[in-house]
């Protein structure tokens, strides 16, 4: 792969700096939009159990719990797919696996009316009984729901030049493990929580917290405890803004 600097990186890496993803494909890096656009995954399918691994994902590679796709056509194909497999649900039973409710502002009633509306049936509609035109929409309305936010895409020679820098400071893949800083938060189980959790700890949380990175309950309150302090939303999300106030910077 064409990267300066990172001669073993492979297509569907992601490098998080601050909080920021940044999605690494065969010519082309992803960062700034939304999760699924970043992935290609417009569908925010899963990584685990191999299930998307069959619809075409990179194997072994995922962003947080979610699969990394090589086109966005692939990911599109993989929700069709993944519906289809589920071909006993209904359109009311799938968008309550989709957007549950009390998740955020999730109303899956109402966004399975809105399908429901557009296919010219009724909510109760098992996914099966759809033809193939009508999953196409379906797999378009999952994608709007799940967030299509274009970011930036850079490729090899034109890389932000601090990110040049920084896979120049970090050119071997347990570097950039070890220098990780994802968005994290309860429940997220990535290698870079690790780092997280031995800032936070360098910072000084009670009790210390176990280096394991695994973001639980322990984590979650310390985060909190980090943000109340610092004069940032006590939410136990660690993004951009909590990142950059742990390792000292403005902003």
């Amino acid at each position: 792969m064409p990267w300066t600097g990172a001669s073993d990186m492979e297509p569907g890496d992601v490098i998080s700096i601050l909080g920021v993803d940044h999605v690494f494909y065969e010519e082309a890096m992803r960062t700034g939009g939304t999760a699924s656009w970043n992935n290609q995954n417009p569908g925010n399918i899963v990584s685990a159990q191999g299930e998307a691994e069959s619809y075409g994902a990179y194997p072994g590679k995922h962003n947080d719990i979610f699969a990394v796709f090589p086109s966005e056509e692939t990911g599109f194909e993989a929700i069709r797919r993944y519906l289809a497999r589920r071909g006993d649900k209904t359109i009311l039973e799938m968008m309550q696996t989709y957007a549950p409710a009390g998740h955020g502002a999730n109303d899956p009633q109402a966004y399975a009316q809105r399908v429901a509306d557009s296919l010219g049936v009724g909510t109760g509609t098992a996914v099966a009984d759809l033809d193939d035109g009508q999953l196409t929409t379906f797999a378009a309305a999952i994608q709007q729901v799940e967030g299509w936010r274009p970011g930036q895409t850079h490729g090899p020679d034109s890389l932000p030049g601090d990110m040049s820098q920084w896979l120049a400071d970090h050119p071997g893949r347990a570097e950039r493990e070890a220098a990780d800083q994802p968005f994290a938060r309860r429940g997220t189980v990535a290698p870079g929580v690790k780092n997280l959790q031995q800032r936070l700890n360098d910072l000084g949380c009670t009790p210390p917290l176990v280096v394991d990175g695994n973001f639980g309950p322990r984590s979650d309150q310390a985060a909190r405890w980090f943000q109340a302090n610092n004069g940032l939303t006590a939410d136990g999300m660690v993004g951009n803004k909590t990142w950059r106030r742990l390792m000292g910077l403005p902003g």
